[in-house]
């Protein structure tokens, strides 16, 4: 019996993921082929839970960085070390010998335990050794799995990061000749930096990989999956009260499965049209201090423009009718859209422009109002 149906906050996986079976199709035969892959999306929108749920599927052995919370290159390095080293799945002394014999230069490893015995590498090094050590490091996966003559993947996480650390140039000249025995996967959630890295001819990373878009989950598929997870302990939820979760999440997984959570733990039996309101509006107070914090990041122009977008839609933005009403002009509206898009805070999708996250929509159509 699964006593918690319903998951975000962290990577999803078996009962607890939903469908994405054409994208998990896709994936895998890429990453069997050995391709090099990209995949961008709004935070929140299960693109690592997809690679990782898909991975698992796979007889490949893969080593995981997340990005985001990497600050220099020193730390890179020693970040990528360990997760590498990790990822050996053998003892600590087995992985420092191996490691030992296959680097040029000898640093200093050390090995730190945590309470559950879990191991932690280091590389000790000097800040004038990072050019020599960071060559090193971003050739261990290759050496590994020529060593063991396997296939073996890698998934940088919140990829976009890496300009903070201006390492791009350095790790596309190692990982380009990484081909015949190692693949990447790129994740990130900046689709404005993202299709800079990869898409901009004049940087490293040009041309280097297969882009996967992902969509958003048809609303029939979390029709079955939201029903499911209420049965799951005999609780009901009619089709009607998903939409209403849909129309607000938008499809997007952390929030449907944010809403459903909320909605799940205060149903009794069934579910009510006011209890689904109830946990909307108890999900937008738990966010607020968030949306808060994004609005109070725009400029005062940005701030115009996103007003005008929430209340006239993202169709003909450029209306001179629609403008004298926000006091804009083509040009101050157009610097602002450009802006808002650098911030990934609206995108452009078949002519019309909107707000990347739902909730964040809702939350200033009520604040503005």
């Amino acid at each position: 019996m699964i006593k918690k149906p319903f998951h975000y906050g962290g990577t999803v996986d078996n009962q607890h993921f939903c469908n994405r079976t054409k994208e998990i199709k896709e994936l895998k035969t890429d990453i069997d082929t050995g391709l090099n892959l990209l995949l961008y999306a709004p935070r929140r929108f299960g693109k690592t839970s997809l690679v990782l749920h898909t991975l698992k599927q796979t007889q490949h052995q893969y080593i995981f960085l997340d990005f985001m919370s990497i600050v220099d290159e020193h730390e890179f390095i020693n970040e990528y070390f360990n997760a590498i080293s990790k990822s050996l799945n053998t003892t600590a002394d087995k992985v420092v010998d191996f490691f030992k014999k296959i680097l040029k230069i000898k640093p200093n490893i050390s090995v730190d335990f945590g309470m559950d015995g879990t191991p932690s590498f280091k590389l000790n090094f000097l800040h004038k050794e990072n050019n020599t050590v960071l060559k090193e490091v971003l050739e261990l996966p290759y050496l590994y799995a020529k060593h063991h003559n396997i296939r073996v993947v890698v998934v940088f996480d919140e990829f976009q990061e890496v300009i903070n650390l201006g390492i791009e140039d350095k790790l596309r000249s190692v990982l380009q000749h990484h081909e015949d025995m190692v693949s990447y996967i790129f994740l990130g959630s900046k689709k404005s930096i993202m299709t800079n890295l990869f898409f901009d001819k004049s940087k490293p990373f040009y041309k280097s990989v297969k882009h996967i878009p992902i969509d958003k989950i048809e609303a029939e598929h979390w029709h079955k999956y939201i029903q499911d997870g209420f049965k799951s302990l005999k609780k009901e939820i009619e089709l009607n009260h998903i939409e209403m979760i849909l129309e607000v999440s938008k499809g997007f997984p952390y929030y449907t499965q944010q809403i459903a959570s909320e909605l799940f733990n205060m149903t009794q039996n069934f579910v009510t049209n006011e209890m689904v309101e109830e946990a909307i509006n108890s999900i937008l107070e738990k966010e607020e201090d968030l949306f808060f914090n994004e609005w109070n990041h725009l400029s005062q122009q940005q701030k115009k423009a996103l007003k005008f977008l929430v209340h006239f839609g993202g169709e003909n933005i450029y209306q001179k009718e629609k403008m004298i009403e926000y006091n804009l002009t083509s040009s101050s509206l157009k610097k602002a859209v450009e802006g808002l898009i650098a911030k990934d805070v609206i995108d452009l999708k078949k002519n019309s422009y909107y707000l990347q996250d739902p909730l964040f929509e809702i939350f200033l159509r009520r604040k503005l109002n």
